[in-house]
């Protein structure tokens, strides 16, 4: 196989692959994404759904007493989504290469702190938290394979 041919099946998996995760991540926002922990002789646990999560969590930017707490941690999973968005947009250029991967970056290490908040809250990942995960981690792997070009215009 030619390096070309080569590059060019990449390039298309990535493509897929993006794709594929952003399916997956706009699916997650509609299904159960986390709920609190079940104790016993309680009520039952409160479930929430992906986007009602990415509501509470984006509003309470403008709370100050979020941002003086672990709470802030929630907060941080707020701006995930919007990071995400800013991601798939900078797909759009490729000399965007490098302000790509910061946020590439930056939205890694927010996934990250959503798992020390419910570690400390404790609240339960649900099938949509691994979903909305999943599908992230799809959109973000090309930046893993190196390829400055590859689903360049994967939107």
């Amino acid at each position: 196989m030619a390096q070309g041919a080569g590059s060019a099946m990449v390039s298309r998996a990535v493509l897929i692959g993006r794709a594929l995760g952003f399916c997956i991540y706009v699916a997650a926002f509609f299904l159960p994404a986390c709920r609190t922990v079940a104790t016993s002789g309680g009520e039952a646990p409160d479930v929430l759904r992906g986007s009602r999560c990415a509501w509470i969590t984006l509003v309470n930017t403008l709370n100050p007493e979020m941002w003086h707490s672990t709470n802030f941690l929630a907060v941080l999973s707020g701006w995930i989504n919007p990071l995400i968005l800013l991601y798939l947009v900078l797909l759009l250029f490729p000399a965007m290469r490098w302000p790509r991967r910061i946020v590439a970056g930056v939205i890694v290490l927010f996934i990250a702190g959503t798992w020390v908040f419910f570690a400390l809250f404790p609240l339960v990942p649900l099938v949509g938290h691994v979903m909305w995960i999943a599908g992230i981690l799809l959109i973000l792997a090309g930046e893993a394979l190196g390829r400055g070009r590859a689903g360049s215009a994967a939107a």
